[in-house]
């Protein structure tokens, strides 16, 4: 039988979007994160000015993280965490199938660019969403974001 985790003092997660191309998706991401108990937010390689989307001020509340590159960002991951990328490849697991690991980082490319090649290739795991196409950042993440919260609840 497969083991499934729980959500105890070991386990976490913080959900970040690469080079971001619009700051109110973030804003809604964020305050997605912060309502579905997020532990941080972050951004790599872009810029991010409070937006009105984050109704919450979720930067207030939990740490919102800027990293100048992708090196710097991996290298100040909490010790343990996996990486999960958020991708629309043929080699992602489905979302549905996708087994969440208890310490994770999410990681969303941007809405028109998604992710560099030898960015995915550092990720522990890669899942995607149904669909043809990419979705806005703000709702890919949040989907993400509810899949773990709902497997979690459901052990």
């Amino acid at each position: 039988m497969k083991q499934h985790w729980h959500q105890d003092e070991e386990s976490f997660f913080g959900i970040g979007v690469y080079q971001p191309k619009t700051a109110h998706n973030i804003g809604t991401l964020w305050r997605t994160a912060y309502i579905l108990g997020a532990s941080f937010i972050f951004i790599i390689d872009g810029k991010y000015n409070h937006q009105g989307s984050d109704t919450a001020k979720a930067w207030s509340k939990i740490p919102f993280f800027k990293y100048d590159d992708f090196d710097h960002f991996y290298n100040s991951m909490p010790h343990s965490t996996q990486l999960v990328d958020i991708e629309t490849g043929e080699t992602s697991l489905p979302l549905n199938k996708f087994t969440h690991p208890p310490r994770a980082s999410y990681l969303l490319g941007a809405e028109n660019n998604g992710l560099p090649e030898k960015i995915i290739q550092r990720c522990h795991h890669l899942t995607r969403l149904p669909g043809k196409t990419s979705m806005n950042v703000a709702v890919s993440g949040s989907i993400v974001i509810y899949d773990r919260v709902a497997k979690r609840e459901s052990f």
